[in-house]
C-alpha cells in the first residue's frame, strides 16, 4: 500500500475545489449550527461542514477536514479563542507574497 500524505493543506474557504482536495485546514468563526454539521466563515465566504465533534457558535476555530463525495468532514477542530486571526492573515499574506 503506498504512503499518502496527512498533510491537510491550509486554504481560504473561496481557494477551496471539493472536487480536486482530499485533506485541507480552515481557519474561520462558526457562524451557524446544525443537526450534523456547522457553517464557518472567513473574510473570503463560507462553507458546510458535517461533524460529529462538539463545536460552539461564534467561536473562531481551525478545522482539520477530509474531502469525500464534495463534502467537508471535520477530522479535529481546534479553538482559537484568544488567537489574533488579522495579525495570521497579515502573515500568510507576507509568506504568500513571497512564495513560500
Amino acid at each position: 500500500m503506498p504512503f499518502q500524505s496527512l498533510h491537510y493543506k491550509p486554504k481560504k474557504i473561496s481557494e477551496l475545489n471539493l472536487k480536486t482536495e482530499k485533506r485541507v485546514s480552515l481557519l474561520g468563526k462558526v457562524v451557524e449550527l446544525r443537526a450534523n454539521s456547522f457553517v464557518l466563515s472567513d473574510k473570503s465566504g463560507s462553507v458546510e461542514i458535517f461533524s460529529e465533534l462538539p463545536v460552539e457558535s461564534n467561536r473562531l476555530v481551525r478545522v482539520f477536514c477530509s474531502v469525500a463525495e464534495n463534502q467537508l468532514k471535520a477530522d479535529l477542530v481546534q479553538s482559537l479563542n484568544g488567537f489574533d486571526a488579522d495579525l495570521f492573515n497579515r502573515i500568510e499574506e507576507l509568506y504568500r507574497a513571497r512564495g513560500l
